[in-house]
């Protein structure tokens, strides 16, 4: 095969492994180019080659298609690309209150069920001004002036669809004590708590495209479930300690002032157990306050504080029985440890009555050892033997010793180690190096000798045999 070739093949399978290994479809990435040469004020993150597996802030994507665009709020500036509708997963689209302008122009290949919010911008016409099947909403843009006022999308998507955009304002209304004015302007008592998710996606708190999609998502799944709750509001989005995003939930309810017990514990359940927002949001959780308004409130607090009760005294006694528990399972083990190692009662700080009984040495530390030779260095032996090595190291009032360190095939038993140790601390001799201690952490046994600088006994025989 010519040179040529093999590059040109190379380069084609190389091409092959970059789009495999991206997680956006390239036709949906030229689009997305094609927004950011038309848009100015882009997030900084929309950098790269691969809007879905890096995450571009307000671009949602499945199965490396781009499903939703979520940007209201954030500055942008221009005019959408028609081409921007051709994506074929495209269902959401909310960038509201931006200042995005001149013509609209869906073309002709967007989805039916595509939802876009394009409110409060600059946009002057509308290219399918009546042949057009999604639902849009241009409310507080310029087309939406004069004349234009009653098109169809100069107003707000009403309630009953699969995805709810509520009013960002409500006629202020005087309710009784304890009701709470809803978006949709009632007096009633909402359902409130705090829903937590561990997974989301987005860093843009200030983005309200996120949280109108949440509320859509809420108010889709309650419907859905033939739940009577009139609308959902969300505030207060913070960031908590275990880096979780947290809002404060408020559910009214619909055509009545209050819910009942069976629909408190049926939207308790959804939160917790089937509602799952898995674009932008992730895994979550709901935590609820104390409803105001469910019958027999009194007697079920009652049998609460008794529960309560019952169950604390139940644990404080499991705890004492896991302390009593604990306890005798360690002082069994100090025993075992007792009896199994002659060291484990001695005392270094002690001068007499400790084991082992010990004359003129002492007990070093490991680390004393490891530090007075240079980590056991090389340069620091003088010697070997089938034992193990000596080395030569200096202690910290400035002694020279000779530290002899057991290999670890030449390991004695705790109680031979403590023989030897007793019987050489007792041997003072001219003739006999004296030892000055030992060490026996961290599973070595070490002799430390005082040391001797006149050459070993092999040299010294060598020496006169050569005379």
């Amino acid at each position: 095969m010519a040179p040529r070739t093999q590059v040109l093949l190379l380069l084609v399978v190389c091409t092959h492994i970059v789009v495999i290994a991206a997680l956006t479809d390239v036709n949906d990435l030229a689009v997305l180019h094609a927004l950011k040469s038309s848009w100015k004020n882009l997030p900084p993150n929309w950098k790269g080659s691969d809007p879905c597996g890096s995450g571009w802030e307000g671009i949602n994507c499945t199965k490396s298609r781009v499903t939703s665009l979520l940007m209201e709020n954030t500055q942008l500036r221009g005019q959408i690309p028609v081409n921007f509708f051709r994506l074929p997963q495209l269902e959401n689209v909310m960038l509201g209150h931006n200042h995005l302008n001149g013509t609209l122009d869906l073309g002709n290949s967007y989805r039916s069920n595509l939802m876009l919010d394009l409110r409060n911008n600059s946009i002057t016409t509308f290219g399918q001004d009546i042949g057009y099947s999604m639902n849009i909403t241009l409310l507080n843009n310029p087309i939406c002036e004069g004349t234009g006022k009653a098109a169809r999308y100069c107003t707000i998507q009403k309630p009953g669809s699969p995805y709810i955009m509520l009013p960002d304002i409500c006629t202020p209304v005087a309710c009784s004590a304890e009701k709470i004015l809803s978006l949709n302007c009632k007096c009633a008592h909402p359902y409130t708590g705090t829903m937590h998710f561990f997974s989301f996606s987005f860093s843009n708190l200030e983005n309200s495209s996120y949280f109108k999609y949440l509320q859509g998502s809420l108010m889709s799944a309650f419907l859905a479930n033939q739940l009577p709750v009139d609308s959902v509001s969300l505030s207060n989005p913070t960031i908590d300690l275990y880096s979780y995003l947290q809002f404060r939930l408020q559910i009214f309810p619909s055509g009545q002032d209050y819910f009942n017990r069976t629909v408190v514990s049926n939207i308790g359940y959804l939160l917790n157990r089937q509602v799952q927002i898995q674009d932008y949001f992730g895994p979550s959780f709901f935590i609820d306050e104390k409803y105001c308004c469910l019958p027999g409130n009194k007697s079920s607090n009652t049998g609460v504080i008794v529960g309560a009760t019952v169950g604390s005294s139940m644990l404080v006694l499991l705890l004492l029985c896991a302390g009593l528990y604990a306890f005798r399972q360690k002082r069994k083990a100090e025993r075992a440890i007792k009896d199994n190692s002659p060291f484990a009662s001695w005392d270094p700080d002690k001068g007499n009555g400790s084991i082992p009984q010990l004359k003129g040495a002492r007990c070093f530390s490991f680390e004393e050892l490891q530090k007075c030779t240079n980590n056991f260095s090389e340069v620091n032996s003088i010697g070997s033997g089938g034992y193990g090595k000596v080395y030569k190291g200096a202690l910290a009032t400035g002694q020279l010793v000779a530290i002899k360190r057991a290999q670890q095939g030449s390991l004695q038993g705790a109680i031979e180690f403590k023989a030897e140790i007793e019987l050489l601390s007792r041997i003072h001799h001219k003739n006999v190096v004296s030892l000055a201690g030992f060490c026996y952490g961290q599973g070595e046994q070490i002799l430390v000798y005082e040391y001797i600088s006149n050459g070993t006994l092999k040299e010294n025989l060598s020496e006169l045999l050569a005379q």
